[in-house]
C-alpha cells in the first residue's frame, strides 16, 4: 500500500504552542518500500508518524493511502519508548495484536513464539517488562510492531536504545523479516548510516515548519545483509543526505 501525503500541516491548539510543527510537506512513500525520515531535533518527524497513524488530525493537507490492503490492519506504530504493558509477560506482549483477533489459538501461539525468539527474548519469555534491561524492552516492543498484521509499519527510532551488538543484530533480522513480507515502512531515526543501509529511499525534514529539503535515492541492491558501507551507493546516498542536512539549518 502506497503512502501519499500533500501539503500536509499541523499546529497544536493553545496560544503559547510555538507555531506549527510541520507546513506544506508533501511525502510518497512507495508500496512495499522502506523509507526513511531523517532531520534536526524538533522537526516534526514523531508527529508526521503519528499522524499517519490517524493518532492526530492534520490541521491542513491530507494523507492518502493507495492499493489494496493484504493485511488486517492498516497501519502499526512502534514508539521510540517501548511501552509494554506491565503485569503482561514479553511473550504475550509481543503477540497482543494477535491475541484479540479471531486468529485460532494454535495460530496466536505460532506467531508469539515465532516473533518472541526472532527477537532473541526466548529465554526471557516469561519474565515481566520491569525484569528486563531498556534494551531488551525496546526488542519486545519492535517485536509487537513486527507482529502487529499491519500493511503499513511506522516506526519511531525503534533502535535508538539497543546497544551496538544487538542494534546489528535487529538491523539484519529487520532486512530479514522486510524480505519475507515486503510491507510499506516509514522509519524515523536519527542515524545517518542507520538509514541508509536499511531504506530505499531517505527524505529529509527541515529545521522547522515547511517543505522536505530532499528526498535521496539509495542505489544499493537488496539484501543489504553484510554488504559494505564502503559500497558506491551507500557512499554516494550518505554524501547527498548529509549535504540536505547541512541545508535544513539554512
Amino acid at each position: 500500500m502506497k503512502v501519499r501525503i500533500r501539503d500536509l500541516g499541523f499546529a497544536y491548539a493553545g496560544e503559547d504552542d510555538g507555531g506549527p510543527v510541520l507546513s506544506h510537506l508533501d511525502l510518497e512513500v512507495q508500496s512495499g518500500s522502506v523509507h526513511a525520515m531523517v532531520g534536526p531535533n524538533g522537526c516534526g518527524k514523531t508527529t508526521l508518524l503519528r499522524i499517519v497513524a490517524g493518532l492526530e488530525t492534520p490541521t491542513t493537507g491530507r494523507v492518502e493511502f493507495i492499493g489494496p490492503q493484504r493485511h488486517e490492519k492498516r497501519t502499526a506504530l512502534v514508539f521510540q519508548d517501548p511501552r509494554l504493558l506491565p503485569w503482561w509477560t514479553v511473550e504475550r506482549n509481543i503477540a497482543i495484536s494477535a491475541e484479540f483477533s479471531d486468529k485460532p489459538s494454535e495460530m496466536y501461539e505460532k506467531i508469539r513464539d515465532f516473533h518472541t525468539k526472532r527477537m532473541g527474548l526466548g529465554r526471557l519469555r516469561s519474565q515481566k517488562p520491569d525484569t528486563l534491561s531498556l534494551g531488551q524492552q525496546t526488542m519486545a516492543g519492535l517485536g509487537r510492531g513486527i507482529a502487529h498484521d499491519a500493511e503499513i509499519l511506522l516506526l519511531d527510532e525503534p533502535f535508538a536504545h539497543l546497544d551496538a551488538l544487538n542494534r546489528r543484530k535487529l538491523h539484519e533480522e529487520f532486512e530479514t523479516h522486510w524480505q519475507m513480507d515486503p510491507r510499506t515502512i516509514l522509519l524515523v531515526t536519527h542515524d545517518v548510516d542507520e538509514a541508509i543501509m536499511l531504506a530505499d529511499r531517505v527524505s529529509v525534514m527541515r529545521d522547522g515548519p515547511g517543505p522536505l529539503i530532499d528526498t535521496i535515492e539509495v542505489d544499493a541492491e537488496r539484501p543489504r545483509v553484510g554488504i559494505s558501507p564502503a559500497h558506491p551507493g551507500l557512499r554516494s546516498a550518505t554524501a547527498w543526505v548529509w549535504e540536505a542536512l547541512e541545508r535544513s539549518r539554512q
